[in-house]
């Protein structure tokens, strides 16, 4: 994570997943443990030359894919992103799609980041098993949209954790 846009990308998305997340952790086992969860995707991660555990990074273009664990339940974790509407995000759309009988929850839109760079993100949510979600949040310049945003939707549909 060289690249200073990078970082506060990721920073930005860090805080943004907090704020959905604040509520009640009370195992601190569980938080001690997220961050050496593995999750399997399967994605062109050539794409990406960068990485560091679950989140894949390109300096040129700017772009970034992270995949994380949310511990809660899907249904409430829908909920809160539905009735929370994220500060600085231009353009946002929701939604909810189906994959092999599991439902996938997204939100996409634009930001605004360092030198009025736009930026286009989207996070993908997904049922893992009863009390986590999947989250894979991908961003990059919107006029690589096609290229990386087929890699997210790859992502979110492949991902696993891996025991």
């Amino acid at each position: 994570m060289k690249n200073l846009l990078t970082k506060k990308l990721f920073y930005f998305l860090a805080l943004f997943v907090v704020s959905f997340t604040a509520v009640a952790q009370d195992d601190e086992d569980v938080v001690e443990m997220a961050p050496d969860v593995v999750i399997d995707m399967d994605f062109n991660k050539s794409i990406y030359p960068e990485s560091e555990g679950n989140a894949y990074f390109s300096n040129q273009p700017k772009a970034a894919l992270i995949g994380m664990i949310i511990p809660k339940k899907y249904s409430e974790l829908i909920a809160e992103m539905k009735k929370e509407t994220p500060e600085g995000i231009k353009n946002l759309k929701t939604g909810e799609f189906d994959n092999a009988g599991k439902k996938v929850f997204y939100y996409t839109g634009n930001v605004t980041v360092e030198n009025n760079v736009e930026i286009f993100m989207e996070v993908l949510v997904k049922h893992s098993n009863e009390n986590e979600c999947i989250v894979i949040t991908s961003m990059y310049e919107p006029s690589v949209k096609e290229k990386f945003g087929k890699e997210a939707k790859r992502a979110i549909i492949s991902a696993k954790v891996n025991e």
